[in-house]
């Protein structure tokens, strides 16, 4: 606590600081604070790269989780520095000034509590809008992402999310194709649960937590193995993505493969770019359903944990399960009939998924161009 009261002192007199320090109006930092470059932020980087054919802008991608040159201090001063900042993880805590544009992308559509929204005291004391704007995917997410970055909801922006620009790309990704095979079966899926207890045990989610195969609804491994053999049977592959916060436990399956960021990252293949490949979606409170589900295919839910959920993390949106387009699955039963309707070519909740695309997502594709005219980048054709 004490050290995080004296960064925030810095950031105060930083900020005062920065008002004097003058800007390169052809400087774009991208900073990101995750352990590996990606979401957002890898997404406006790559689309800006390629448009700026003339190389107008100076592009400078600041990692300080991976790169150790890039420290504290040299991330603050090219913050300063630069006309443009984009981020989605983290963020310097040093106010912009008029003269520069930063736009805090997020991860996601918010379905669970972040920021001021969580029952994390510290950010109650916190200044987190230190950005020109935030972005939104609509208007349900506009008054929850402000009240969480403590912002006027005018600074709130409706964009969309970066990344979801790779959902409609054509081709199929690398890690699909040649790792997993996913053209030899008849029907797959990709599993996303998001993490209940964190690797290091800061966050504790949910407390309902199967202890041996760490997944929802699964709670032993021979049930996996049951399920093994009725997707072998029907030739169906499951695919789960680890999420990057959770442990896992895993066992080799010929129907159910575990995959991990790290997995992705050795064939350079975009976890977005990956998800699109696959002909449904399970998952549960995690923002990888406004996303996908703009890819109009089936999607399940598992919210076997819901009500534990809600209590100890909480949600972002009043009654998230209100719009879970999908086969809410609370038990095995239920995770079999989701994958019998996806075998048999059942799709239930097609029309309830368009009607709730249009609450979730304004935009579809072109978000990356968006965001660009929002900042006031140009690109010379």
């Amino acid at each position: 606590m004490f050290k995080r009261r004296i960064e925030y002192l810095l950031a105060r007199i930083l900020s005062v600081i920065n008002i004097l320090i003058p800007k390169d109006g052809y400087l774009i930092v991208f900073y990101h604070t995750a352990e590996s470059f990606g979401d957002n932020t890898e997404a406006i980087y790559n689309y800006i790269s390629k448009k700026d054919r003339q190389n107008k802008y100076k592009k400078e991608v600041l990692l300080p989780m991976i790169n150790k040159r890039h420290t504290k201090i040299y991330c603050a001063w090219r913050y300063m520095r630069a006309r443009y900042v984009f981020f989605s993880y983290g963020d310097t805590k040093i106010r912009p000034t008029k003269n520069q544009i930063v736009i805090n992308q997020w991860h996601g559509s918010p379905l669970k509590t972040v920021g001021k929204l969580t029952k994390d005291k510290s950010f109650s004391r916190e200044k987190l809008d230190s950005f020109t704007y935030l972005l939104s995917s609509s208007e349900l997410f506009i008054k929850p992402l402000a009240k969480a970055f403590g912002c006027e909801e005018e600074k709130v922006k409706i964009v969309g999310q970066a990344r979801n620009d790779y959902l409609f790309g054509k081709e199929r990704s690398l890690y699909f194709e040649n790792t997993l095979k996913g053209s030899e079966y008849a029907k797959t899926v990709l599993w996303m649960p998001t993490f209940r207890v964190s690797k290091d045990s800061r966050f504790v989610d949910s407390s309902a937590v199967n202890e041996e195969t760490l997944l929802p609804i699964f709670s032993k491994f021979k049930e996996l193995d049951k399920l093994n053999a009725f997707l072998a049977k029907n030739n169906v592959l499951i695919v789960i993505k680890i999420h990057h916060y959770a442990n896992f436990k895993s066992q080799e399956y010929s129907n159910i493969k575990y995959v991990t960021n790290d997995d992705l990252e050795k064939t350079k293949t975009k976890l977005y770019s990956f998800v699109k490949d696959f002909d449904s979606l399970v998952t549960d409170y995690s923002s990888i359903f406004p996303d996908y589900i703009l890819l109009d295919r089936p999607i399940g839910f598992t919210v076997d944990d819901y009500e534990t959920y809600k209590k100890e993390r909480g949600f972002s949106i009043k009654d998230p399960i209100q719009y879970m387009a999908g086969n809410q699955i609370k038990n095995i039963d239920d995770f079999y009939g989701y994958i019998d309707d996806l075998v048999y070519g059942k799709d239930k909740y097609k029309n309830e998924r368009g009607r709730v695309n249009k609450i979730m997502n304004k935009y579809g594709n072109g978000n990356c161009e968006r965001l660009c005219k929002l900042a006031g980048i140009k690109f010379d054709q």
